[in-house]
């Protein structure tokens, strides 16, 4: 094999764009495909075809399916044999070509376990020679996920909360509730979440002033397919269930953790109950993806979002009496924020919020001097590490505050500000001020000292030590010497 300088995939691309530009359209070679989009459902197989015209055998032509370029195609039959040196990689071992119709120049493509990825236009391109030619076609993918669960939260001050859930829903579902009547009831909020796999998990909430004798509908409805799934719910039934009379009670105050440490969400029972048949979870906005859930004695990894996943450890040795703590293990600034604790049983549940606050204390600041000269001085304080983002202040002897001439918080990747102040000093015959970095609902602040009067007779120093250290080399040369 010859390399050949300077030749790479991008120059690979620009050669097959020019052929293409170069070859011609034959008005008697022409590529037609299927005149309607062609529906395959999640898990099922697709078959996308298209016909060269005239009708003419294919087994010499080349014919390359692609998505958005020709470059990367998803197949490529060439001289009767699969090319699989471009091919896309998530269709290798995915596709197969169907030779039935060859002759009268029909060609298939099967794609196997069609995934939502799959979901939108290909490209049938032929070409013979330096004649070419080539069709669109749409593939529209579509799944039928589960069938709604409605969750009642226990009677509050402003009526039942109601949420509908679903999960395994391609493209994004329609979710609308419906009274006993059929008449469309107003959700108080919806959301919308595509998993790993590009299938959609759906939550509409629903806020029931009297719920006396209802009985309310969630219905799931797919645009592609035309078709639904729904479930009903009757309130005064699930009024009459162990939740619905009990609470669930956590930390009246915010929960205070530093960076590192672990955390502890503790929720309970009131008044005190078993809690070992029910499922208790941990979220932050949404049921779904969840911190952490406990069902039927066991942790439901599938639910748990992405940046807990190992992380989380539940205590349950007071579960007979309503008791869990969550432990999250090395808190990070991402942690920071509210939490829901919910219980729930047959369908019903109780929640309690937990208000978590996650500080991170920095670095020692740092005062250096830049640009000393015409009676004028920068002094430049710095620390790293630090989170909320912190308070910073110049201050004098006496304790008054100094505007600083500029100021910069930077947020690193891991969620810490680093922070650098800028103070300007014109007068610079009697400098001595404080740098101060602290966090306000903490109460804690680390302070740097500048003081010209020191700093000149720390400079004195090191130079007599300089010049001590030359003159004793110097003297000892001298002896060797002699």
């Amino acid at each position: 094999m010859v390399d050949f300088p300077g030749y790479n995939l991008s120059g690979a691309v620009a050669s097959f764009l020019f052929i293409l530009l170069t070859m011609k359209q034959s008005e008697d070679f022409r590529v037609i495909g299927p005149a309607h989009p062609i529906l395959a459902g999640v898990g099922e197989d697709a078959l996308l075809t298209c016909q060269l015209l005239p009708k003419r055998t294919t087994m010499h032509v080349e014919v390359r399916w692609y998505r958005s370029e020709p470059s990367t195609p998803v197949f490529v039959h060439r001289d009767g044999v699969e090319v699989t040196e471009m091919q896309m990689e998530e269709y290798r071992g995915w596709v197969e070509w169907i030779e039935n119709g060859i002759a009268k120049g029909n060609v298939a493509l099967k794609i196997h376990n069609i995934q939502p990825s799959d979901n939108g236009q290909y490209w049938c391109h032929f070409q013979d020679g330096n004649y070419c030619g080539e069709t669109s076609l749409l593939l529209k993918v579509a799944g039928l996920g589960s069938a709604p669960s409605i969750h009642m939260e226990g009677p509050g001050e402003s009526g039942v909360q109601l949420v509908c859930t679903a999960r395994g829903w391609f493209p994004e579902p329609q979710v609308y509730w419906e009274d006993i009547r059929g008449e469309k009831l107003l959700a108080v909020s919806e959301h919308r979440i595509q998993d790993k796999d590009g299938l959609f998990y759906a939550e509409a909430t629903l806020v029931v002033r009297n719920a006396s004798a209802e009985s309310v509908s969630c219905l799931v409805h797919n645009p592609v397919l035309t078709e639904e799934k729904g479930s009903v719910i009757s309130l005064p039934e699930k009024l009459q269930t162990e939740l619905a009379s009990l609470k669930v009670n956590g930390p009246s105050q915010p929960i205070l953790v530093r960076v590192g440490e672990d955390i502890q969400l503790t929720c309970y029972l009131s008044p005190k109950a078993n809690a070992q048949s029910m499922e208790v979870r941990w979220d932050r906005s949404h049921r779904y993806p969840a911190v952490h859930v406990y069902m039927d004695g066991d942790h439901v990894a599938g639910e748990q979002m992405a940046e807990y996943r190992g992380r989380t450890v539940l205590v349950s040795d007071a579960i007979d009496e309503g008791r869990l703590t969550l432990q999250i293990l090395s808190a990070r600034p991402s942690d920071d924020g509210q939490y829901r604790c919910l219980f729930e049983k047959d369908d019903v549940y109780q929640e309690a919020s937990l208000d978590l606050k996650v500080v991170g204390l920095g670095s020692s600041p740092l005062i250096t001097v830049e640009g000393q000269e015409d009676g004028e001085m920068q002094l430049i304080c710095s620390s790293d590490g630090w989170f909320p983002q912190p308070h910073v202040q110049w201050r004098d002897m006496e304790g008054k505050t100094i505007p600083s001439s500029s100021q910069a918080l930077t947020q690193g990747s891991h969620g810490l500000f680093h922070v650098q102040t800028l103070l300007r000093v014109t007068n610079i015959s009697a400098v001595d001020v404080t740098c101060s970095i602290s966090i306000p609902f903490l109460g804690e602040e680390k302070i740097a000292t500048f003081s010209l009067s020191e700093s000149r007779m720390t400079f004195l120093w090191k130079t007599l030590l300089v010049w001590g250290l030359l003159l004793a080399v110097a003297v000892g040369l001298l002896r060797k010497r002699r």
